[in-house]
């Protein structure tokens, strides 16, 4: 059987993000080369989890073998549109300092409930020398749905399409060779005290089922939980109404599902907006998370910096910072903030223009459900137009029919007047200008610069928003 390779834009989407498609089972797994490798692992990363509609049983597994300090994770939930599950291996060298590591622990490795220092660090993914062989075996009360391995790797996993579980209607069957009896003991030593069903040693291979978790789970509201299951299963219920033959992504042609529902294609952006986010709340300089996060997880400067244009919660606070970060004078730009924290799904960048002026902090490619994003458009120098541009996101509405908007601005020079726009009607616009301290205003000042603007995915919060400036 020749090897699945992606054909449409979804099939394409599936890939870049990491996956692929397994026709035997009719699933979607990780690649060996996933970008996720890059990014490592850390327990914010699973505080984030809800960010991308997932509901998900985390059981870390904690220990220590050859000069390294080990974590193998469990998961399995609902993931979206998916349900599933997941085994990841990831190492830290024990005693390990550096900057980067400083940061990434501050930002990220903080774990609630648990006051062991080697637990609450950043961990790498697993290198080329640290794979372990393992398998799973997913069931759904009861039913096997899949199985994975036994293959050596650092991130085996498994997602179905268009079914919807809770965390407890699932079980997983796992298997893990470890490396010797040395690594076998120490790995028994950390689960001593966790009564998983059909525990086994044969040899230096340790197997159980993964029932339900017994380390602290993220804390969320239950309310919030709610909310996401039911958001998944309408996702789930819409999806299977179209009957298709098989969740092959080349096969596929569901318009929502890029913006609803596969939360995964977007997981290193959630990373990295979680580990910026971090950093920020740990008072971190800009200058320094880029730095950081550049050589760690080997993504471009002005992918940190939409990272960080999210992760900062006051507008007025990103300008300022973004203004001395990027040595930006008091000129004729655009800072642009698109407001999704009460839209109906991601937004996906579709188009962007610059008519006059060039984006020195871009418009990030994808907006999640929740988020903001933010970008700055330069005027050139020395400033005879302006900056003048637009930008276009996909997005999909309480129906789940694909919508497009668009927003417009420019900030002239000499006597034209500040223009903003957005095209669709149900999202409302804001706008200032001179000092981003001021309150937002429904109309657009004529006058000023730079201009600010702002434009929000649901008209119920205007007056609201008004009333919080």
């Amino acid at each position: 059987m020749s090897e699945w390779t992606p054909q449409t834009p979804l099939g394409e989407a599936v890939y870049a993000a990491g996956f692929s498609y397994e026709p035997a089972q009719d699933i979607v797994y990780s690649r060996m080369d996933a970008l996720q490798r890059h990014f490592g692992y850390a327990y914010g990363y699973d505080a984030a989890a809800p960010a991308m509609s997932a509901v998900l049983d985390c059981e870390p597994i904690f220990f220590d073998y050859g000069g390294r300090h080990w974590m193998i994770e469990l998961w399995k939930g609902q993931y979206g549109l998916e349900t599933g599950c997941e085994i990841g291996v990831y190492t830290r060298p024990i005693d390990a300092h550096n900057p980067i590591y400083t940061l990434l622990d501050a930002a990220v490795g903080r774990r609630f409930g648990d006051g062991v220092p080697s637990h609450n660090l950043f961990y790498d993914c697993a290198g080329d020398e640290d794979l372990l062989e393992l398998s799973l075996t997913l069931y759904r009360d009861g039913t096997r749905m899949f199985s994975r391995g036994p293959q050596p790797h650092w991130w085996l996993t498994g997602f179905k399409w268009g079914v919807c579980s809770e965390p407890a209607d699932l079980s997983v069957d796992v298997s893990i060779a470890l490396r010797d009896e040395a690594m076998r003991d120490a790995f028994l030593g950390a689960i001593s005290d966790r009564a998983y069903p059909n525990l086994a040693v044969e040899h230096n291979t340790v197997s159980f089922t993964f029932e339900r978790p017994f380390s602290p789970q993220p804390p969320v509201d239950p309310a919030i939980v709610k909310q996401i299951l039911a958001d998944d299963g309408a996702i789930v219920a819409a999806y299977d109404a179209l009957r298709f033959a098989s969740n092959d992504p080349n096969r596929v042609q569901a318009e929502f599902l890029p913006a609803c529902g596969l939360g995964l294609l977007r997981l290193a952006d959630l990373y990295g907006r979680t580990v910026s986010q971090g950093a920020v709340e740990a008072e971190q300089q800009i200058e320094a998370v880029v730095n950081a996060l550049t050589a760690a997880f080997e993504v471009t400067a002005e992918r940190v910096q939409t990272w960080l244009s999210a992760a900062m919660t006051e507008f007025a606070a990103w300008v300022s910072a973004f203004e001395l970060y990027l040595h930006l004078p008091l000129d004729f730009a655009c800072y642009v903030e698109i407001d999704n924290t009460h839209g109906t799904s991601d937004l996906l960048l579709q188009s962007r223009s610059a008519q006059e002026g060039h984006y020195v902090v871009q418009p990030p490619s994808s907006i999640a459900l929740g988020d903001v994003g933010r970008f700055v458009l330069q005027d050139p120098k020395p400033s005879f137009v302006g900056s003048d541009g637009t930008v276009a996101y996909s997005y999909c509405d309480a129906r789940l029919a694909a919508r497009t908007v668009t927003v417009a601005y420019a900030c002239p020079t000499g006597f034209a007047s500040n223009r903003a726009s957005v095209s669709q009607p149900e999202w409302v616009l804001y706008a200032k200008s001179g000092d981003a301290q001021q309150p937002w205003q429904t109309s657009v000042p004529t006058r000023g610069h730079p201009l600010y603007v702002e434009t929000v995915a649901e008209r119920a919060h205007a007056t609201e928003r008004v009333a919080a400036c």
